[in-house]
């Protein structure tokens, strides 16, 4: 199948936008219809608004100069009714648009996470192994993409359909009132669109390098954390946090790029004033010698600026990177005014097409590709009875993603019926390959593999792997209980099958023990030995160099097979057959252990008091200046970024005042009044239109510069503090190593966008409100308060709508979030799934899974509509009143008609404004939080001191030399997590220096346990563990465990090469020694 073609910049090129509807019916069709009609209606209402408007205008402009102006009153009246009319009917289209939009993004988006799993899961297992398909990229489609695409469908639509609605009616009516005015005032268009699609790319473009950058350090710090008992024996904190803090070091650099790029963008939104001095200048001719009125020249200026700038408003979500708000503060104060602005803000939203269409293409393009080896195809032959007999004729195979290394050559095998066969061999010899063929997770490059005689690629996939088992040398758990696991093989398992199973498994006692039994979340893990199966056959170079039972190979002097053994420090044949099902852990102390003790058989349920020492402390909520002081190094930055705050949030009231006296300019009694007023008012459009661009290039970079520098500062000190605690604080689920990640990477931002981006808002808008309210009042007081008095109903509106949608998008989130769970799980265990033909049971499971996300889709289709509806009806019933009011004053005479200009203009967005600051209120309680859980982290000691604490991991004794004798004395324990289930009890062991001891038992005896006691990741709750008779308490722990080697039962590789992977353990190894380290592992002829 074809991929995606290739942009210059690497990046996939995307479909038509129109792939996005891919899985819309005919309801989702009806749905996206009205939600069209709601859309172009809410943008053609600003511009409907304004035919009344531009008569009040003239009525009010007209009422006090011309002598017939009985109909004054009568007039203001019934254009103040028509705008309560018009927000009845924008209520009705503002609900269509908001409602149909959510209800069918949700419709849709639903769908799509579901024939995407489908496909995926039905992919053959080399679909995995690609560097095109990575597990990571798999999983970042079904959650990112598909939000992407639904944030598309459910916002990024509507709001480009209504501003272009807005542009194209702007332009019209912009005509309409007065097309002189408009044909003059088109080529200005250009000043703002091109600026705004410059800055905005640019913005993209910095933004995709930092999400790479940030992506490197966190695929860093998730390794890391989900290996962190391998990080702690090799002591390797200190290399982890050097290699995080190169690459945040690149992610500072390219923010701070980023805040100058920001400030660029919202300052040339300063443009349209320098236009407005252009329209102003020009109106006024038009108004003197070509008879038009100052009312319909004002309307046709706020068409058009509104037409192309309306733009910028939307700026600040529409360039939105990582987080920041772009510009969102300009357009509200230029009276939602304009044709400019429209177009500004509608371009920008074209990007979020293309990077949906691009997401569409990568989630379209898995959903379309047909599996080489399709796991749930039903086609072929079918047995009438299944024997058993396994041939493998002269294979050779070689991984799809590695052609050139041949794993299997001219490998032959047969297996009888009823016959046990074990291969043993070195890494990567080709044992599990074999298993992988027979299951047909690949297809064979040359050769045959047969089933009772009959080729596999003729079988019916799905039926031979039904009647296969797989213990995989992974374990694979889903997130459901053990019951559902076990019944993963056989779905229509009865409760004694399964326990049969679990029986024969060698698990039933140790289930038996847990608290819920089998209804318990847990995690195990089990091996077998070879050494009872009938026929062993060793693997070699991809081919079988010795068969037989163990007895014959185990008694061959120099052959592969003894070597092998020997190498495993295997035990005597006596033990082996009482325990033929036994696990085996094998560790080595400096000098070698010997057992003089043994370990308890079994888990006792016995209940385990807790310490109350280690409760974890309550933190009380930290102070925001607490904050405030880890960005003191900038504190000259935070000064320059809030006086140039101030400065601009004063810009936007003086603006408006300036725009009042410009339209009561065109209605003076005189042309000379009339162009010395225009002139001043020019000169002042153009000065503030300079003085933004400068005042907003030094505000952002400013704070841009304090929040990256915060930022890198917390998510070092995190780090650092989370690798100094105890392994047993991982265990909890809240600190699992993904939820660490999304809580170094989300709450750190969250608290640079909190210190940051709201700061300057929070300066910015107080200082434009509070300017705002005195010049209003200082104008025309009593209208000033009936304006100020009918603020709180618009701000609690627009609140409202942004909060209720904020949390019902949150409720949605997070309720979709376990359905994303179900996913990911299924695709990281891709194998276990493919190998029991689960593929129906986990989309069952996810379908039931989304049910809860479709309950929370409705909520916010219907908060959605009512919340836009709402918030547009009160805005133009609060015109109603304005202009009333004002003109009830301008006929008793007691202010003119300019004052009535003059302070609408000041005070009339000053509502909405409160309520886009106070909508922050959700973001303030984000980073309430997110600086509560920082700190929590920060202000957290350790239960096991002397563990690396930011650079200080010198704690305790240090032998002047270790022998390696080791004690455990009487010991009792439990996992803190599992305090209930005590492990060890009364657990005695010595072994003495240059002795090996094996430790023999069921699962869950605690052989791992023992282990973890020894280099303490834990601490015991009764009895000691010494080393060289010294406590390991007292011990110096980061000394201790640079001295002492683990080999876990589970590998662990880091990004990098293989030598920088052997060298983890010791930084400064010679050559000599990686290949020493590479024989003693028996991977070197492997590596090389």
């Amino acid at each position: 199948m074809n991929s995606p073609k290739k942009n210059e910049r690497g990046g996939e090129e995307g479909q038509s936008i129109a792939s996005i509807f891919r899985y819309a019916d005919w309801i989702d069709i009806l749905l996206m219809l009205l939600g069209t009609i709601g859309a172009i209606g809410d943008g053609m209402s600003t511009n409907c608004l304004l035919v009344f408007a531009s008569r009040i205008v003239n009525s009010l402009g007209y009422g006090q100069t011309r002598q017939h102006n009985d109909n004054f009153m009568v007039e203001v009246q019934k254009c103040s009714l028509d705008f309560v009319y018009l927000g009845l009917a924008v209520m009705v289209v503002a609900f269509m648009e908001g409602y149909c939009w959510s209800k069918t993004s949700e419709r849709q988006v639903l769908k799509i996470r579901y024939k995407y799993l489908e496909a995926i899961l039905r992919q053959e297992v080399g679909f995995y192994d690609s560097q095109e398909a990575t597990t990571s990229e798999i999983i970042n489609s079904i959650s990112k993409d598909t939000s992407l695409v639904q944030e598309v469908l459910s916002e990024k639509v509507p709001i480009f359909l209504m501003h272009a609605s807005v542009f194209i009616s702007g332009l019209v009516f912009a005509t309409y009132f007065s097309w002189r005015l408009a044909l003059v005032a088109f080529p200005t268009l250009l000043l703002l669109i091109i600026p705004g699609m410059i800055y905005g790319k640019y913005l993209v473009y910095l933004s995709k390098k930092s999400r790479a950058e940030y992506g490197k350090a966190n695929a860093i710090m998730e390794r890391a954390l989900s290996s962190i008992k391998t990080i702690y024996s090799f002591t390797a904190e200190k290399t982890i946090i050097d290699r995080y803090s190169s690459i945040l070091d690149r992610t500072t650099k390219l923010g701070i790029k980023q805040g100058i790029a920001k400030g660029l963008a919202v300052g040339s939104t300063g443009l349209c004033f320098a236009i407005w001095a252009f329209l102003a200048w020009y109106g006024s001719h038009l108004v003197m010698y070509k008879g038009e009125s100052g009312g319909r020249i004002y309307a046709a200026g706020i068409s058009f600026i509104l037409s192309g700038l309306w733009t910028f408003k939307l700026c600040p979500k529409l360039i939105k990177v990582r987080g920041q708000l772009t510009g969102q503060r300009i357009c509200p104060h230029l009276l939602k005014p304009s044709t400019k602005i429209s177009l500004g803000i509608a371009l920008p939203d074209l990007r979020y097409f293309t990077e949906a269409s691009v997401a569409a293409t990568r989630i379209f393009k898995r959903i379309d590709r047909v599996p080489e080896i399709d796991s749930e195809d039903t086609k072929g032959l079918v047995l009438d009875k299944i024997q058993g007999q396994i041939t493998f004729q002269h294979v050779s195979f070689t991984y799809p993603c590695r052609p050139d290394a041949t794993v299997l050559k001219d490998f032959s095998l047969e297996v009888e019926a009823g016959k046990t066969v074990a291969l043993v061999g070195a890494s990567g010899s080709g044992k599990s390959t074999a298993i992988a063929l027979l299951q047909r997770f690949y297809d064979v490059n040359s050769g045959i593999v047969k089933i009772d005689g009959v080729d596999l690629r003729t079988l019916n996939l799905k039926w031979i792997r039904g009647k296969m088992g797989l213990v995989s040398q992974d374990h694979a758990l889903f997130g459901t209980s053990i019951k559902e696991n076990i019944m993963f093989g056989k779905l229509d398992a009865t409760m004694d099958q399964i326990m049969a199973a679990a029986m024969a498994a060698n698990a039933h006692n140790f289930i038996g023990q847990l608290p819920e039994g089998y209804e318990t979340k847990v995690v195990a893990h089990k091996l077998s030995t070879v050494r009872n199966a009938d026929l062993i056959a060793v693997v070699d170079n991809g081919g079988i160099i010795e068969i037989g039972s163990h007895n014959d190979l185990i008694n061959r002097q120099n052959g592969h097979y003894a070597k092998l053994a020997k190498l495993q420090r295997q035990f005597s044949c006596d033990e082996q057959e009482q325990n033929p099902e036994t696990r085996i852990s094998s560790v080595t102390s400096s000098a070698g252990w010997q057992s003089t003790g043994k370990s308890s058989p079994a888990v006792f349920a016995s209940p385990l008091p807790v310490n109350d020492s280690q409760k974890p402390v309550q933190i009380p909520p930290p102070s925001f200046f607490r904050l405030l002081s880890l960005n003191a190094p900038e504190w000259k930055q935070a000064l320059m970024g809030s006086i140039s705050a101030i400065t601009f949030g004063a810009v936007q009231p003086v603006y408006a005042l300036t725009v009042g006296g410009m339209i009561a300019a065109f209605f003076a009694p005189n042309h000379d009044e009339v162009r010395d007023r225009i002139r001043m008012y020019s000169l002042i459009f153009c000065s503030l239109s300079v003085l933004s661009i400068f005042i907003n290039l030094v505000q952002h970079y400013n704070f841009a510069y304090m929040g990256e520098r915060l930022t890198k500062r917390i998510r070092l000190r995190m780090l650092e503090k989370i690798l100094g605690f105890e392994t047993a604080w991982f265990d909890e689920e809240e600190n699992s190593s993904g939820a660490l990640c999304l809580r170094l990477s989300s709450e750190a931002s969250m608290v640079k966008t909190l210190v940051a981006d709201r700061v300057s808002l929070l300066v910015q808008t107080t200082s434009a409100v509070t300017i705002a309210m005195i010049m209003g009042l200082v104008v025309a007081w009593k209208l000033a308060i009936v304006m100020i008095a009918v603020q709180p109903l618009t701000i609690l509106c627009f609140y409202s709508k942004k909060i209720l949608l904020s949390t019902i998008s949150t409720n949605f989130v997070k309720a979709q979030n376990q359905s994303t769970q179900i996913a990911v799980e299924a695709v990281y265990n891709h194998r276990v799934v493919t190998s029991f033909s689960s593929v129906g049971k986990v989309l069952q499971i996810f379908d039931e899974a989304q049910e809860e996300p479709r309950k929370e889709a409705r909520k916010k289709s219907w908060l959605a509509g009512i919340g836009m509806g709402s918030a547009q009806c009160l805005t133009f019933m609060s015109w109603a009143l304005d202009f009333w009011f004002g003109g009830t004053l301008v006929e008793k005479g007691e202010i003119s008609a300019g004052d009535v200009f003059k302070t609408f203009f000041i005070l009339v967005s000053t509502g909405k404004v409160i309520a886009e600051a106070g909508s922050m209120t959700s973001d303030l309680s984000k980073g309430s939080t997110a600086v509560a859980s920082v700190f929590k982290i920060l202000d957290r000691q350790s239960l096991i001191p002397g563990s690396y604490q930011a650079g200080d991991g010198s704690s305790g004794t240090r032998l002047e030399k270790l022998s390696g004798k080791i004690e455990m004395k009487r010991v009792d324990f439990a996992y803190p997590s599992r305090p209930e289930t005590l492990i060890l009890r009364q657990f005695c062991l010595e072994v003495k220096p240059g002795t090996s001891v094996g430790l023999v038992g069921k699962s869950g005896c605690g052989k791992s346990t023992v282990i973890g006691l020894i280099q303490r990741f834990y601490d015991v709750e009764k009895g000691s563990v010494r080393v060289d008779g010294v406590d390991i308490r007292e011990v110096d722990i980061q000394w201790f465990r640079q001295r002492t080697a683990l080999v876990s039962q589970e590998p662990v590789l880091y990004s990098g090469t293989i030598r920088e992977n052997i060298m983890f353990g010791k930084l400064d190894a010679s050559e000599n020694e990686v290949v020493e380290a590479a024989r003693a592992a028996n991977a070197h002829d492997f590596i090389s």
